[in-house]
């Protein structure tokens, strides 16, 4: 994948990093996810995954664009999520983290 992308990362994506991964500023976390793309991104379902992190995002070939932060995990977290709504149950997203 190409790394020079255009990333956009929404507010609440913003804010579900800080809560879940740790507090960075915005250019941090945008040099943080550039850096982390150089091991490359796994993108299905409009789920996205940089690095060891979880996200809810849409990409094109010219940007990312995350929604949401899911946080560090070893789970896959498209497969927990489809096992959970099938289940009608829920992820306890604090309690799947590496801390």
């Amino acid at each position: 994948m190409n790394n020079a992308r255009q990333i956009i990362i929404e507010d609440h994506a913003y804010d579900r990093y800080c809560e879940r991964v740790k507090r960075i500023t915005r250019d941090g976390l945008h040099n943080t996810i550039h850096q982390k793309m150089q091991d490359g991104i796994y993108h299905r379902d409009g789920y996205v995954r940089i690095g060891d992190i979880w996200w809810r995002g849409t990409v094109t070939p010219d940007k990312i664009t995350l929604h949401s932060c899911y946080g560090t995990t070893h789970i896959d977290v498209p497969r927990a999520i489809k096992w959970a709504k099938r289940f009608r149950d829920r992820l306890a997203l604090g309690e799947m983290t590496w801390q």
